[in-house]
């Protein structure tokens, strides 16, 4: 549905009011378009980043207040603590170094090297963008709420402290806009759906992997999750953004 038809839509829907805000009818309109990035697709991301940082602050609330979610947290441990066995830990334990600074860090680079051969030096800079947001944040988080991490079960010695969880937040931010990026890139639904169902399991991998090792509990992945989306939806709307201007540009 283009702008003059949704602005249509809205006026015969809404009669009286359309007429006497035609500016608010024409901002309603262009917010709902499909037509451009700025309309319905930069409505729903920021939609979606509200949610994110809503639900982000009800569980740290919750973390806050000793309230159900600790003793969700505390059950979910306690029952993976029992199912642990030794070649999962092993494996789980590679596996989360796909979150670990180290390792993103060089993907990080990695990516920018090859994002400069091809000549795109504005995601080069949404790259690091996003990369140092999400670690600052995940910082100030744990250095606000002070959450000490499962020491009792943890199945090797992790520093610093637990909420959120710096490997799931970075993992959702690196690997998502690594996976969005690629999934944008290639023609083929089936090459698309690889890419991306690649990403997610990446990203699973490494939040799981820090609550069977016992470094972390479940609500600090999942606050870890909930920044790293927030950052992921930034880096969309950057992209697009930059996107759509560069093609208007050279129109």
């Amino acid at each position: 549905m283009t702008t003059n038809q949704l602005q249509h839509y809205i006026h015969h829907r809404f009669g009286r009011l359309a007429t006497r805000f035609p500016g608010l009818v024409r901002w309603l309109a262009q917010r709902l378009s499909t037509e451009y990035f700025r309309g319905l697709p930069l409505t729903v991301l920021t939609g979606l980043l509200i949610v994110n940082v809503m639900v982000l602050s009800e569980i740290a609330e919750n973390i806050v207040n000793a309230e159900p979610m600790v003793q969700v947290d505390l059950g979910f441990t306690h029952w993976l603590f029992q199912e642990r066995s030794t070649p999962i830990s092993q494996l789980l334990y590679a596996l989360t170094w796909l979150g670990s600074a180290y390792v993103t860090i060089g993907l990080t680079l990695l990516g920018s090297l090859v994002l400069y051969r091809q000549q795109k030096g504005r995601n080069i800079v949404i790259l690091w963008i996003l990369m140092a947001g999400v670690g600052l944040f995940v910082q100030v988080g744990k250095r606000t709420f002070i959450r000490q991490r499962p020491a009792q079960v943890a199945y090797y010695a992790e520093t610093g402290y637990s909420f959120p969880s710096g490997h799931s937040a970075t993992a959702m931010t690196l690997y998502g806009l690594l996976g969005y990026w690629l999934v944008r890139g290639r023609r083929r639904i089936r090459h698309r759906w690889l890419v991306g169902v690649s990403a997610a399991g990446l990203i699973l991998v490494v939040g799981f992997s820090r609550i069977y090792l016992g470094v972390h509990f479940l609500s600090d992945v999942l606050g870890g999750y909930l920044l790293g989306t927030c950052w992921l939806i930034v880096g969309i709307v950057l992209t697009e953004w930059q996107r759509t201007s560069h093609s208007a540009n050279v129109v």
